[in-house]
């Protein structure tokens, strides 16, 4: 064997070897661009959904909802527990259960189906004149008018304030609690459960 073939097969062997660790560091560096890339796609992936009864798009950015979603859900919420009449009370508080965490359905359904069977009977109309909707994190204050009628007696016309206790998971809105908050001359207190 000759010197200068075992040099030059030696030099092939060592190019050869400096070649496949470039290649393989350039796909590592690739694979890891990739990786960050998926990683950052379904992150930030948007899903929209047109409901039936919504005013536009619901959208949920990393499991969170927009605040329009919310300020419509605030809306169907409003009509839900302030607009009623006795023939319809009934239906807009079966309607108004299907939002409520399942851990809080039953005291929920008790509280609801307790004051339709008091509106029935005592045949109240109420209506709620939605004026300002105040998101938060876990919250929606939904202030309004409500004026209120047993036949032609009015009971109540005057403001009113309700307090919406929410979470999302995963894309699904649940109620927590819903509350009455009470209008004081000198200060606001906060409600028991309805």
């Amino acid at each position: 064997m000759k010197i200068n073939d075992y040099l030059q097969r030696s030099s092939a062997l060592f190019d050869e070897n400096r070649l496949l660790k470039f290649v393989f560091i350039v796909m590592a560096a690739a694979f890891c661009f990739n990786s960050l890339m998926v990683y950052r796609a379904v992150s930030y992936q948007r899903t929209i959904v047109i409901p039936a009864k919504m005013s536009g798009e619901m959208e949920f950015v990393r499991g969170q909802p927009s605040e329009r979603y919310l300020r419509d859900m605030s809306r169907t919420i409003a009509t839900l527990i302030g607009t009623y009449s006795p023939s319809t009370v009934r239906e807009n508080f079966e309607a108004l259960l299907y939002y409520y965490a399942p851990e809080a359905y039953p005291q929920a359904s008790v509280s609801w189906y307790s004051l339709a069977s008091r509106a029935e009977e005592s045949l109240v109309s109420t209506v709620f004149y939605l004026e300002k909707v105040h998101v938060s994190d876990t919250t929606i204050e939904l202030f309004g008018h409500a004026v209120q009628h047993t036949g032609s007696t009015l009971l109540e016309n005057g403001s009113r304030t309700y307090l919406v206790s929410y979470r999302v998971v995963d894309g699904r809105f649940y109620i927590m609690s819903i509350s009455q908050k009470e209008m004081k001359a000198e200060h606001d207190t906060q409600g028991g459960e309805l």
